[in-house]
């Protein structure tokens, strides 16, 4: 199958390189579409896959659409290319963009499947989750993984957990951001070189992440191994409780939840 992916923006690009290193798909088993490239048979800054500025005759040429473009202009694309995706597969990764919108836009032979990546794809560390639509096989859905493997982990959803999981792990990573940025500037306050702060912050948040996921233990428990009897890390646990830590993040998943359900809703 010949794979078109319109939108070459970061998760766009990342997906050309994760699915390239991959080895799932050859350059030249991969169209690019963005209005904003040159058309070229083998563009350099994008693994060396043809490149054109047409969504039409990209998707006309391929058998799976990989729609990368943000939710805000997601049904003028729909709009443009409607005609050229009949009988094909159409993964779209437009935040907040559910199955039934697409399939309000699309014909009615046109296979679909909901995608939340994240942005550590861009290392090949995300995570993403995928939710079947109308007329989807097995085959496409085997696809869609081999293709999202090629940047992190992959697991299926049912689609009514989408916006949760877009408000948790879709923007789950600006959060993370923001606590790294925090506790290296604590460090920066109390004599640490900045570089050495976030690089100590940086692998101090990846360990205790692989701590999580290899010992399959509770956060909580793990939580429980760190502090000692009156030492240093209940003290800090005591001001982060204090300052609601628990209550700020939960209320962040919940509003780019809510957000996510918004975003649906744009005509």
């Amino acid at each position: 199958m010949k794979l078109c992916i319109i939108g070459l923006g970061k998760i766009g690009t990342a997906m050309v390189h994760g699915i390239l290193n991959s080895k799932l798909y050859s350059k030249e088993e991969i169209i690019g579409c963005d209005i904003n490239v040159k058309n070229l048979k083998d563009n350099k800054k994008y693994e060396n896959i043809e490149t054109i500025n047409d969504n039409v005759d990209g998707a006309k040429r391929a058998d799976a659409i990989l729609l990368a473009v943000k939710p805000q202009v997601i049904d003028h694309v729909l709009e443009e290319v409607s005609e050229a995706v009949k009988g094909k597969l159409v993964i779209s990764i437009a935040a907040g963009i559910s199955n039934s919108h697409l399939k309000e836009k699309l014909p009615l032979d046109v296979r679909t499947i909901r995608v939340m990546p994240n942005t550590p794809i861009l290392v090949k560390a995300g995570i993403s989750a995928v939710a079947a639509g109308r007329n989807a096989t097995q085959d496409d859905i085997k696809l869609v993984y081999k293709i999202f493997s090629g940047v992190g982990q992959v697991v299926k959803v049912d689609e009514k957990l989408m916006d949760a999981i877009t408000g948790l792990s879709g923007s789950g990573p600006a959060f993370i951001y923001i606590m790294i940025e925090a506790l290296a500037d604590g460090g920066v306050l109390t004599g640490i070189s900045r570089e050495l702060a976030i690089k100590l912050t940086a692998q101090t948040m990846l360990g205790s992440a692989k701590m999580v996921l290899e010992t399959k233990n509770h956060p909580g428990l793990l939580k429980d191994m760190v502090p000692s009897p009156g030492g240093t890390s209940i003290r800090g646990i005591e001001v982060l409780e204090k300052h609601g830590i628990r209550g700020i993040l939960i209320d962040a998943v919940k509003e780019a939840t809510l957000r996510s359900k918004e975003l649906n809703t744009i005509k």
